[in-house]
């Protein structure tokens, strides 16, 4: 059986008083999805977004190694300088890095490491790092 999920690396900004659209130009790249504080979660919901977001995302093909998809993900927009740069513009509540990693039906359940640099970079972002093992 083949998972259908995609091996994905995503960067969350949430919480701030600007646009969505307005992260987005600081940030200089599209994000995949956004809201705004106070907004419908969903169209046709009745529940509110407490916080406004944007959501980066970069999807990768079977076989990159865990190690490459924080760097690539960081890369894409723009690198640590000008992801600390936005920060200090943008003032968001959290930033969180999220790994999805499809490996329940993979033939390659592999492990994987964090080089002490990906670390260090994180910290300095101050962002959270979570794992999705799906």
């Amino acid at each position: 059986m083949k998972s259908t999920y995609v091996r994905s690396a995503s960067l969350t900004l949430r919480g701030f008083g600007l646009t969505p659209e307005e992260v987005q130009c600081i940030v200089g790249a599209t994000a995949e999805s956004s809201g705004l504080r106070g907004n419908p979660v969903t169209q046709g919901v009745a529940t509110l977004l407490k916080r406004s977001f944007t959501c980066y995302e970069v999807e990768f093909i079977d076989g990159c190694r865990l190690d490459e998809m924080i760097q690539k993900l960081l890369s894409s927009l723009g690198g640590v300088s000008n992801l600390s740069l936005a920060k200090e513009k943008i003032r968001p509540e959290f930033i969180e890095i999220n790994l999805v990693l499809p490996v329940k039906y993979s033939e390659e359940q592999e492990g994987g490491f964090l080089l002490p640099s990906t670390l260090t970079e994180i910290a300095q972002l101050g962002a959270s790092l979570s794992f999705e093992f799906l």
